[in-house]
């Protein structure tokens, strides 16, 4: 044991302790002599460029015609050479011309007004005409000889000089420092350290000698507890006792000990429960407990029905351990009751092994299924469309206009249709027989969302466009559904099969599974959201059609639509609802009775779901949003025409609403009259700036516990939904309204992407966050643990936080002088 002992922990400490004296010696101290030297170096030029400044002062002094030239270079030579710095007070200065004649030394004043081109120090290196040459190369710089200790010429010393040309009288002034000074105190500097460092690896060692010792010891006591254990009955016993799940152990198939949560659950008395055999007690499926039992060698999870005292049958999950005391056998029975969390946990094991399977695919880029397309003019005619099809080899060409624009496509199927019809002759042009509009998407979308897509507009294709809006190729359905057949696709197919909300309820469940699995794969954010927020919708809708199921057909034409995070499609696990009515017509009583009726019965239902009311009541339920189109036209121009800072705040999530379920036409039309009556609305969206610069930027503290992600979102989406605003962008993505303001060039693109990076990470860590939560049986917040993160993680969340904090100035800059 002591050898292994000294290996794991002793051993590491000695060889930390070494790499560090090492590491100390061969690094730092010479990075600290390095950065003495450098600063030295610095002074020197420092004060070489003040005595510049004086000639140059005299110069300007001839410029003004305030002195002659001569008696103007008298006087500066006198004034340098009087300079005296240093502890001594015996540094000093030196000057030459271009031609290396000796101006002025103030101790070797027998070089004075001698060329000294040819003097060589000791070390034979002509020091002055090496200054002239540094000075003719490049202005400046420094120079290494031997020279005499100060005042003192019999002690010639090493000294590091820096030489500075003035041009317009041809002069060189200098200044330098011994080597040996600087060595002298280098020696004092490392004295110290070295005395430092020495003094703290004898406390680090008497720290690893104390905590090895210790450590030590509770190994021993380790080892003896376990020996003890295993020869010790009783301990079982208070096993079972001590658990706060209901336990029971069995020896021989004898009911031995239980606790006291096993007896409030079974509602039997102690002596009733000891006479209780296994059989009696759990029911399960294909067979009895006691032959189970049987086949148990180390332990085992199986589902059971336990029957209490008065018949009661609940379901419960046994977690069986087998077990050896004395050569009996037996077993640990601990048994949870089966509720919605373990219906959750363990559905969201049996996800685990099947989304690893489809994890890449999922998550793959759609840029990687596009086929290139083909094109041909609207005015073309059909037999040199037929031609092309036949040359190339594709079920789809798509028609242009002008040979720019792609207004439509021709589809080889609906083609053969009509030319076998008869319908289509050699002089029949191909907008005459193309379908249109052309469905198209992002190639940044995954896979899983362009099925969905391809799903919902009832198409076997999507156009495929970059972020630049040019379109790159298209997408067939064939191809990926052989990619890709994953368990979020088949989640959303059994939501919108649902025929009972109790079953929505139990898939919803599902959801922070997958989550959990693509964030501990490090997928992209954006991937999470989008699939969050699929599920989210087809779950809306099913329990909207279930609802009208029960209400029976709307009286006119309504769309449900969703506002808020949800309406950006930004929504997480920690969400409350956020929804309203838009019907066609004028209201009537009974009109507005039958939406009312449905907007709560779809609330209602949305919560016992999981999606909890709003605490704001903006929801379909309320009166106030469940109105006729009209209505809500007057809402906006109310909102626009009359907007404060104060308010603003308010009735800005109206602004981000989303069409989900319903005439697509009628969000269309409120959207078109949002875009109206903002545009050129100064004032509207100056107080739409100022509610945003009054939002706080939240800021990274290490003395801070928590952190609230939601509120250091904040900013970025009142910034993103403003100039979209502004421009009249239609999107209500926070990220698709940054790329925006990107691709307008309006804005300076390193920031804003700078600003998307911060958004994703933060919203990355949200989910986490939550996910985590609900997986854990906890309620869901914003509030991120500072402590449980890491370093790199600290560093970039405090480096988001500052990227987002730069939209204020950039607000200033915008709206300067209104905020």
């Amino acid at each position: 044991m002591r050898g292994v002992f000294f290996l794991k922990i002793i051993a590491p400490a000695i060889l930390v302790i070494v790499l560090f004296v090492i590491s100390f010696s061969m690094i730092f101290l010479p990075i600290v002599e390095r950065g003495f030297l450098d600063r030295k170096k610095e002074m020197i030029r420092e004060l070489t460029n003040s005595a510049w400044s004086v000639i140059d002062e005299y110069y300007h002094e001839t410029e003004r015609g305030n002195l002659t030239k001569e008696i103007a270079q008298e006087m500066a030579l006198n004034k340098i050479g009087s300079i005296r710095y240093g502890d001594e007070a015996k540094d000093y200065f030196w000057i030459t011309d271009m031609g290396a004649r000796m101006l002025m030394h103030p101790y070797r004043m027998e070089l004075n007004g001698t060329n000294v081109s040819d003097y060589e120090d000791p070390q034979g290196t002509r020091l002055f005409a090496e200054a002239v040459e540094k000075v003719r190369d490049s202005g400046d710089g420094y120079i290494d000889y031997w020279w005499q200790w100060k005042d003192d010429s019999t002690r010639i010393v090493p000294k590091l000089s820096y030489v500075k040309g003035f041009e317009p009288w041809g002069w060189i002034v200098a200044t330098g420092i011994y080597l040996e000074d600087v060595k002298e105190e280098m020696k004092a500097i490392r004295g110290t350290i070295v005395r430092i460092t020495l003094l703290f690896v004898i406390l680090i060692s008497i720290i690893i000698f104390y905590i090895t010792r210790q450590s030590l010891i509770i190994e021993r006591r380790r080892i003896d507890a376990e020996e003890e254990l295993k020869h010790s009955r009783l301990k079982y016993k208070m096993l079972v006792e001590a658990s706060t799940e209901s336990t029971m152990m069995w020896l021989e198939g004898r009911l031995t000990y239980f606790n006291q949560p096993m007896l409030n659950q079974t509602e039997y008395s102690e002596e009733e429960l000891l006479g209780r055999r296994m059989d009696e007690l759990f029911v399960v499926q294909n067979g009895s407990l006691s032959d189970i039992t049987k086949t148990i060698d180390q332990s085992r999870n199986i589902e059971a029905l336990l029957i209490t005292k008065r018949g009661k049958e609940v379901e419960v999950v046994l977690t069986i351990s087998s077990i050896d005391i004395g050569g009996q056998r037996g077993f640990i029975f601990i048994i949870k009751e089966l509720t919605r969390q373990l219906i959750r946990d363990k559905s969201t094991q049996m996800l685990q092994e099947e989304l690893r399977t489809s994890i890449l695919q999922m998550n793959a880029p759609l840029k990687l299924f596009v086929r290139a397309h083909e094109t041909m003019d609207m005015d073309s005619h059909v037999p040199e469309a037929a031609e092309m099809m036949i040359k190339k080899q594709t079920e789809w060409v798509f028609v242009t206009k002008n040979n720019k624009d792609i207004v439509g496509v021709l589809d080889k199927e609906v083609f053969v249709k009509e030319a076998m019809a008869k319908q289509t002759n050699e002089k029949t042009k191909i907008f005459q027989v193309m379908k249109s509009p052309v469905v198209h998407v992002r190639e940044t979308h995954m896979l899983f969302e362009a099925l969905l897509i391809m799903e919902r507009e009832k198409t076997d294709y999507l156009l495929v466009k970059n972020r630049q809006l040019q379109t790159t190729g298209y997408v067939t359905k064939t191809d990926l559904l052989q990619a890709q057949q994953n368990v979020s696709l088949l989640l959303v197919k059994k939501i919108e099969d649902a025929e009972l909300v109790t079953q929505l309820q139990s898939l919803y469940d599902k959801l922070p599974g997958i989550l959990s699995v693509l964030l501990s794969a490090d997928s992209h954010y954006q991937n999470i959201v989008q699939i969050s927020i699929a599920v989210s919708d087809a779950i809306t809708k099913r329990v909207i059609e279930l609802a009208i199921e029960k209400t029976g057909p709307p009286p006119v034409n309504f769309a449900f639509i969703a506002l808020g995070s949800d309406g950006r499609e930004e929504q997480t696990l920690k969400t409350d609802q956020d929804n309203a009515i838009v019907y066609a017509g004028n209201a009537s009583a009974e009109v507005n009775d039958y939406f009312l009726s449905l907007g709560g019965m779809i609330n209602k239902w949305l919560n016992d779901i999981g999606y909890e009311f709003c605490k704001g009541k903006v929801m379909a339920s309320n009166p106030k949003w469940c109105q006729p189109v009209s209505k809500w036209k007057e809402y906006f121009r109310e909102w626009v025409e009359n907007s404060d800072p104060e308010n603003i705040l308010d009735t800005s999530i109206f602004f981000d609403l989303r069409f989900v379920y319903g005439d697509r036409a009628l969000v269309k039309e409120l959207k078109e009259e949002i875009a109206h009556v903002t545009d050129s609305q100064t004032v509207f969206f100056t107080n739409l700036a100022k509610s945003v610069h009054r939002m706080k930027a939240v800021a990274f503290s290490e003395k801070q516990d928590t952190l609230d992600l939601k509120k250091a979102l904040f900013p970025v989406v009142g910034f993103a939904r403003l100039y979209a605003l502004k421009n009249n962008v239609k999107e209500t993505n926070t990220i698709y309204r940054l790329e925006h303001i990107i691709a307008s060039k309006k804005m300076n693109k390193s920031f804003i992407e700078d600003l998307l990076h911060a958004y994703k990470y933060l919203m990355f860590l949200r989910f986490r966050l939550q996910t985590a939560d609900i997986l854990s049986n906890k309620n869901p917040d914003n509030l991120i643990r500072l402590n449980e993160l890491g370093n790199l993680e600290k560093a970039t969340l405090k480096a988001a936080l500052s990227q987002i904090s730069d939209l204020f100035t950039q607000l200033g800059f915008d709206f300067e002088g209104s905020l």
